[in-house]
């Protein structure tokens, strides 16, 4: 069985009403959760899974849900990665400016602008990882069955 996950990265610590702002909904804190949980295919409806740290943000959202964050100042990238489905979805925006944007849906690929990041055979969940390690800068990797994510209510 593969991943099926979805979510946004931020290389910023970045404070409730951006994020807010983002998902276009109100957080209601809702309990602390672990690594396993929060990347599970089976999650609370209507949540989200925060980790924050002082250099990064790592949302964890319903899979399917695709936000416009075109529009953020700062560095962010959402991806979606449902290895049942056999699709990828990854874009990476700096300060409003498309930066990378990756689709590829049951091998073939339906959008790919820019370059670099991410390439047609990477393996897109080690990318992330590694991603969130860089931006987290907390040994996400080493670490990530330790943490304790925020699960909140929209």
């Amino acid at each position: 069985m593969g991943f099926n996950i979805a979510g946004i990265l931020i290389k910023s610590e970045t404070v409730e009403t951006k994020i807010e702002n983002i998902l276009d909904n109100k957080l209601i804190f809702f309990r602390e959760i672990n690594f396993e949980e929060a990347t599970s295919s089976y999650r609370d409806e209507n949540t989200v899974d925060i980790l924050q740290t002082q250099t990064g943000t790592l949302i964890i959202t319903e899979l399917g849900q695709i936000y416009d964050i075109s529009n953020f100042d700062g560095e962010i990238i959402q991806f979606m990665i449902s290895d049942v489905s056999d699709t990828y979805y990854f874009e990476k925006y700096i300060n409003g400016n498309l930066e990378r944007k990756y689709i590829n849906s049951q091998g073939e690929i339906a959008e790919n602008e820019g370059n670099g990041i991410i390439k047609e055979n990477d393996d897109m969940m080690d990318l992330v990882w590694e991603l969130t390690d860089d931006y987290l800068q907390n040994n996400f990797l080493e670490n990530m069955f330790k943490i304790k994510f925020k699960r909140y209510k929209l």
